[in-house]
């Protein structure tokens, strides 16, 4: 695929940039038809000023429409923002039950709500403010969104929603660009009517009507005025939905003319038709003040195609495949074809290249990475074996020394091998090699100096691990420091409170980098006072366990008082530093 690609790519550069494939000459030839407009313009600056004055008469009327219908834009906005936010977390309430008593408690917060209640994608609304389910499928609101999803106002009067005419305000939900179902809000006709009372009565319309985009009448701010008596002829609604405001004159089915001012409330969704008097401006030719209007949808429409055509939507399509690359490292089926200019057919050639080469190191890593993993467990399985076949020496060695203070040294020094061993062991034994479970290390420390030192069952042995993973550089002196401490516990423990003697041993995470190791054992005392623990090897363990905790990073410390004796330390977490030269 990536040979076919840069084959494409060369032959298209070979055309220049200025070639029926490139971008340049795309967006010149679309960017001349889209200013052609302006030329013919000068045919009518003799009409400068007569155009002037009736655009300000325009403007006037446009915003005195946005004005009058202030309320109801508020209402429709308002509504749309609810809707999209329990559209993110209205699918956490799986139960339809609590679903819908949330819905009800938020309705009686605001009481502008008639009914809040969501769609699926099957046309059943289960999770709503009402007691029981509806089928939204033969509603006119699931025929247009099941067609193509988007937000939808529109009128309606079911009596199962409400006894009086509702407006509807429905929000799509769409996960992964597929449609999931829609939130829908009725709002009783009557809260958001526009009220006359906001703008003084010099300054109010005829009539006001909002409606949708299907041209469907939502409110009507003067009912003595029937809209089919002021409306001319060819005066259709549902045409009157464009993005840009406009003002049009015309004369009424009884003669009188009146000016009709559409502006968009909530863009693509509501729009406002206010009707009014004709002024002396508007009673110029309609032609002047339209063109401007013509020459802007003009241009618009045909620079948006371009962009859209021959750049958003590529454009789109390479960000979804790189996404998905990223993602789970998955290439295009396939490189594009038919329109997309030379410039992005470059660079999806080159992104189709760079993945290509990205999963090959990748793979290339993963097998440097597996094979070391394997040369490392080797190593650690014969130094484990090393280590062991030193303790079985110092073994013979014991048996072979009829001094008892030597045996001691032996047997202390066989432990710490024996330490060792356990370490490299629980290394071999690890998916990662380059990490050591703590809490199982010690585990097994325990474990082998509870055996060594023969207590049996008269020692009760508490054991609170929190499973942390460390360094092998951290993990050999925290073994090696709790080799020693555990072995001077044991030795020095006595009976505590229940007669038996105990010892302890605490790992845990303090801080988000901090661990604390504790190691306490029963101490004996005479009269209630602790008495003085008995040294062990002439003081080595004790400068042994310096100078692990130094490795480990953090000073050890130790308490003796209330029949407990208790050593302890605290070290950070060190985390891998990574080389790019090891790879």
């Amino acid at each position: 695929m990536t040979d076919t690609t840069g084959e494409r790519d060369r032959t298209a550069q070979a055309g220049g940039w200025f070639s029926a494939h490139g971008l340049v000459l795309r967006v010149v030839a679309f960017l001349t038809i889209a200013l052609m407009p302006i030329g013919l313009i000068a045919i009518y600056q003799t009409a400068e000023f007569q155009r002037e004055t009736l655009r300000r008469s325009e403007l006037s009327l446009l915003a005195l429409t946005a004005q009058a219908g202030a309320p109801v834009e508020q209402t429709i906005e308002r509504a749309f923002g609810v809707a999209e936010a329990l559209g993110v977390v209205i699918d956490e309430l799986d139960d339809p039950t609590s679903c819908s008593s949330y819905l009800n408690r938020y309705i009686e917060g605001r009481r502008l709500y008639a009914m809040i209640g969501l769609v699926d994608s099957d046309g059943t609304m289960r999770c709503s403010s009402l007691a029981q389910p509806l089928d939204m499928r033969d509603t006119g609101i699931w025929k247009q969104m099941s067609v193509t999803p988007s937000t939808i106002v529109t009128l309606s009067q079911r009596p199962e929603i409400a006894d009086e005419p509702v407006i509807n305000v429905a929000s799509p939900i769409e996960e992964n660009g597929q449609f999931m179902g829609y939130v829908q809000l009725a709002i009783p006709q009557r809260r958001i009517a526009a009220p006359a009372g906001l703008i003084a009565a010099e300054r109010r319309p005829i009539q006001l009507v909002t409606y949708n985009e299907l041209g469907e009448r939502l409110t009507l701010q003067n009912p003595d005025r029937p809209l089919e008596t002021l409306l001319p002829e060819d005066f259709d609604l549902s045409s009157q939905t464009g993005l840009r405001p406009t003002a049009t004159a015309g004369l009424s089915p009884d003669g009188e003319r009146l000016v009709y001012a559409v502006t968009p409330l909530v863009t693509g969704a509501v729009f406002a038709l206010g009707i009014w008097p004709a002024s002396e401006g508007f009673a110029s030719p309609l032609l002047p003040s339209l063109f401007p209007i013509l020459m802007w949808a003009a241009s618009l429409l045909v620079a948006y195609y371009a962009i859209h055509r021959l750049v958003i939507r590529h454009v789109r399509n390479l960000g979804r495949s790189m996404r998905r690359f990223g993602a789970n490292r998955q290439l295009p089926a396939q490189a594009s074809t038919g329109d997309m200019s030379r410039e992005l057919r470059e660079i999806e050639g080159e992104f189709v290249q760079m993945a290509g080469n990205i999963l090959q190191d990748e793979a290339r890593v993963e097998d440097q990475l597996r094979e070391r993993g394997i040369l490392l467990k080797e190593v650690h399985h014969r130094v484990k074996n090393n280590l062991q076949l030193i303790s079985s020496i110092m073994s013979m060695q014991m048996r072979r020394t009829p001094d008892a203070t030597t045996r001691e040294i032996l047997s202390r020094l066989q432990d710490r091998v024996l330490g060792l061993a356990t370490i490299h062991r629980t290394l071999y034994e690890s998916q990662d090699v380059g990490r050591v479970n703590a809490a199982r290390l010690l585990r097994e420390i325990v474990a082998q100096q509870s055996v060594a030192s023969g207590a049996g069952t008269d020692l009760e042995t508490k054991l609170d691990l929190e499973d942390l993973e460390l360094l092998p550089d951290q993990a050999v002196p925290l073994s090696l420091l709790t080799s020693e401490a555990l072995a001077n516990a044991l030795s020095n423990a006595a009976p505590g409170e229940n007669g038996k003697p105990w010892v302890a041993v605490s790992l845990r995470r303090e801080a988000e980098d901090m661990v604390c190791l504790e190691i306490a054992n029963s101490a004996a005392t005479e009269n209630g006072d602790a008495t003085t623990m008995r040294p062990r090897a002439q003081g080595l363990g004790t400068n042994l366990i310096q100078a692990f905790a130094a490795q480990l990073g953090g000073p050890s410390e130790t308490r003796h008082e209330l029949g407990v004796y208790k050593l302890s330390t605290r070290f950070p977490v060190r985390e891998m530093q990574y080389d790019p030269q090891d790879y």
